[in-house]
């Protein structure tokens, strides 16, 4: 045959003929029940033989253990292989799922891996017949063979996908397009061109230990045109597989369960599951969108009124309340307990928690009355009552990036800060998300080197045990329902849901600040000694602006700093700002270039109090280490007692004012009585620049444009 794709049916019938075993499975075929379950096509099939694929070992333990069924020198004898070319081999199904079933086999026994036969693929279905499809189960998504590469091809009729997809006229988007049939998300692309299809799952995440993402993928050919479908995965076999009893469920998804068309085994199985057992079934082998619990605030006696009506999962309260610590309990009408979770009796409910202080250590800090939605739990540490917020990330985010900035900012800003809000959060949660980082020796949340008269502190996340993040500019700023004043936030958050920033098939740590002062900063100034490729310095300004100079040198960072080069944040634009910032934030004026001016007495007692040293009247002020975008990271302070070298960039500017610097990027200028301290920007310049991005989204760029220009090498990717 000259083209083996074109003629499937030969080569089934010439391998029937001759492995009556294989015969009869397909003659099985016959009395394989089908049950649809709803109106979306979502469909049962029971078929006994498929016992030996949905029980097959997966575990890497339990693959070195046997035998490889895949290999040739263990196929049954009767077995024939075709040639595929490209060193694949097609092989008749001996456990059928469809009339036609094939499996696609590397002559070469190596891992299962999407990036050894994605080109294969495409150019498989561009030559299948209509009515075939050729599918893929990742090494955790469902191979019952995950130690030998191979895909599978089959009739397509009755697969409720495909079904789907040949009766809608697809996308005229180029680019890929994500539609939810059974309740998660798919992704189809369009088209043969392998280079496309590889772009997209190269920025899916990849599990830590793992080396491809989760997923099942599947193509065909239509009308002359390749769709491609994938399907990320979280898990390879829900809870309920595993479970003993009543409870258990012999279901093993793979890419044809995910296309709709779920295969039971057990004839209980396919008797009882109900469509709704089955979207659970989905939702537990696929990302779904978390909750995450938020500390709003810390106090002796936290006062609070449930505006609608909350349980306790024993009664229902509504009204102004208050909860205190009495001897290391929560003291709560009039009992003490140890925690205290409030959930809303419907959905929509809201508390409002008095004098919520934001801003905490810095010139805006103040105390506010904020309301939030979700489940409101008291936990007591430390002699003080914790508020935490438990609600689902989404409805997270539409809050963040409404207190981050003004959601009347530009709509491509907005969702441009969605998608590093969420990509920074999901990376916080430790869940199959994350990407597990090495963390300092020493406290988690601070790292500090001291030696002598040497003191380097960085303040990172991981500091929080009793929830996920905090609520305020330590994490990201969270002020519930009291910032969400318009519909721009929530369709910021919906157009982009589940969108995150992925470099090299991990979530990214997407850091942002107020303002770069025209230049962001590297990940290893501000924080542990770790390089992340798509958080370094780089001009915030078109490509037409020239090169950047190397502000890690004295002289440069003297020069950049003490003028005003042209940025995306060096606007003065007002419109913009009071469009974006919210009203503490215009407070501060003079973002881009400021200056601070102080006498020796006054340097020298805030840095006595500030930082618990008492060095004596303060000398000199030395720069002995500069970041690339001219942030110090490493300051020498000479003092009449004694000279201390401080750093990194927070220490700094915790220690040099009543609040904290601006920045650290400064020069100094020593006068007759003291120091004037010329700076740049607002914040830690790593990432995003908020302003700068608001410039950007106003000037006309994407959101796609502008994460690309804050975050260099990296690919959107989606989550759930």
């Amino acid at each position: 045959m000259d083209n083996i794709f074109k003629h499937l049916d030969v080569c089934l019938e010439q391998q029937l003929n001759v492995w009556p075993a294989a015969r009869e499975a397909f003659s099985n075929l016959e009395q394989v029940q089908t049950r649809v379950l709803s109106s979306s096509g979502l469909a049962l099939q029971h078929n006994p033989a498929r016992i030996i694929s949905t029980t097959a070992k997966v575990k890497p333990a339990e693959v070195t253990t046997r035998a490889c069924f895949l290999c040739k020198d263990n196929r049954p004898q009767e077995q024939i292989a075709f040639d595929a070319g490209n060193g694949f081999d097609l092989l008749v199904n001996p456990y059928p799922i469809l009339r036609e079933h094939f499996c696609v086999v590397s002559r070469e026994h190596r891992l299962q891996m999407f990036k050894d036969c994605y080109k294969v693929m495409l150019g498989i279905a561009q030559e299948l017949e209509p009515g075939y499809m050729i599918f893929y189960n990742g090494p955790r998504s469902g191979a019952s063979a995950p130690d030998h590469l191979h895909m599978q091809i089959g009739r397509s009729e009755g697969i409720p996908l495909v079904d789907k997809l040949r009766q809608n006229e697809p996308s005229a988007k180029d680019e890929p397009v994500t539609i939810q049939p059974f309740g998660f998300p798919v992704v189809i692309i369009k088209g043969s061109d392998p280079d496309k299809l590889w772009d997209y799952v190269s920025g899916m995440t990849i599990y830590d230990g793992e080396y491809e993402p989760r997923m099942n993928v599947l193509a065909f050919n239509r009308d002359g045109q390749v769709i491609t479908a994938i399907i990320p995965r979280s898990k390879h076999r829900p809870d309920c597989y595993y479970s003993d009893g009543p409870d258990k469920v012999m279901v093993s998804p793979g890419a044809v369960d995910m296309f709709g068309l779920v295969i039971t085994p057990r004839k209980e199985d396919f008797d009882s599951l109900t469509e709704r057992q089955v979207l659970d079934i989905y939702r537990q082998v696929t990302p779904q969108q978390p909750k995450i619990k938020v500390g709003i605030m810390a106090a002796p006696l936290i006062k609070f009124c449930l505006n609608d009506s909350y349980t306790d999962g024993r009664s229902s309260f509504e009204g102004e309340m208050s909860i205190s610590v009495v001897g290391g309990r929560l003291s709560w009408n009039g009992i003490l307990i140890d925690s205290l979770t409030l959930t809303p009796n419907e959905h929509g409910s809201t508390f409002t928690l008095h004098d919520v202080t934001i801003g905490i250590g810095f010139h805006w800090e103040r105390n506010e009355e904020q309301t939030f939605s979700g489940q409101l739990k008291f936990i007591v540490e430390n002699e003080l009552v914790h508020a935490i917020n438990i609600l689902p990330v989404e409805e997270y985010l539409t809050s963040v990036i409404s207190s981050e900035m003004k959601p009347t900012a530009s709509k491509e800003f907005l969702k441009a800060h969605a998608v590093i809000s969420r990509s920074w959060v999901l990376a916080q949660l430790r869940s199959p998300f994350r990407k597990t980082e090495a963390t300092p020796s020493t406290d988690a949340s601070t790292g500090h080197d001291y030696i002598l008269d040497r003191i380097i502190k960085w303040y990172d996340h991981d500091q929080h045990t009793l929830f996920d993040v905090c609520a305020d500019d330590h994490c990201q700023r969270y002020q519930g329902r009291t910032r969400i004043i318009s519909a721009a936030a929530q369709a910021a958050v919906k157009e982009t849901l589940g969108q995150t920033l992925v470099f090299d098939g991990h979530l990214c740590d997407a850091r942002f600040s107020k303002c770069c002062g025209g230049v962001t900063e590297q990940f290893e100034t501000c924080w542990q000694d770790e390089h992340k490729p798509y958080l370094v310095a780089l001009r915030d300004s078109s490509i037409n602006e020239g090169a950047l100079p190397d502000l890690s040198i004295e002289e440069n960072a003297r020069q950049w700093i003490m003028s005003e080069p042209k940025s995306f944040c060096n606007s003065a634009d007002g419109n913009i700002l009071s469009e974006s910032l919210n009203g503490y934030d215009l407070e501060t004026p003079d973002y881009y270039r400021w200056k601070v001016e102080y006498t020796v007495e006054q340097v020298s007692d805030i840095f006595r109090r500030k930082s618990g040293l008492d060095i004596g009247d303060i000398v000199d002020l030395r720069p002995i280490r500069r970041g690339p975008s001219g942030r110090i990271y490493e300051l020498e302070i000479e003092g009449t007692k004694q000279t201390v070298t401080i750093g990194k960039e927070l220490e700094i500017r915790r220690t040099l004012s009543e609040s904290h610097l601006f920045s650290s990027a400064f020069v100094i200028e020593k006068t007759q009585d003291g120091f004037i301290l010329h700076g740049a920007g607002w914040g830690h310049g790593v990432g995003l620049c908020q302003i700068g991005a608001a410039v950007m989204a106003a000037k006309g760029y994407t959101y796609r444009e502008i994460l690309h220009h804050y975050y260099p090498h990296t690919t959107l990717s989606r989550f759930y």
